[in-house]
Parts: C-alpha cells; sequence; structure tokens
C-alpha cells in the first residue's frame, strides 16, 4: 500500500469519526464530541494539504 492511499484511508475514517461525533455532540447537547469532532476534520484537511 503506497503513502497515498494510506493517507487517504486514515483521511476517510478520520472523517466518518469526526461527523459521528458532531453528530453526538449536537444530539446530546455536549460540546465537547463536537469540537472534537471538528479538530479531526481539520486534521483531515491538514492530511490533504501535506499531500
Amino acid at each position: 500500500m503506497t503513502r497515498n492511499k494510506k493517507l487517504d484511508l486514515i483521511s476517510v475514517l478520520l472523517a466518518l469519526v469526526a461527523i459521528v461525533m458532531i453528530v453526538l455532540g449536537i444530539v446530546i447537547k455536549v460540546p465537547a464530541p463536537a469540537l472534537t469532532g471538528v479538530g479531526f476534520l481539520l486534521i483531515v484537511w491538514a492530511f490533504q494539504v501535506l499531500k
């Protein structure tokens, strides 16, 4: 598996986790999971920029 494929896989998994955490934070009205989800989305963005 190439480096780019690994980064793509990590990005997809992080994005999925981020979406779940944001939805969870909104549903139970707790800001911590939502903020962590936003942080994960920023990490995904950084991975794409570094590629």
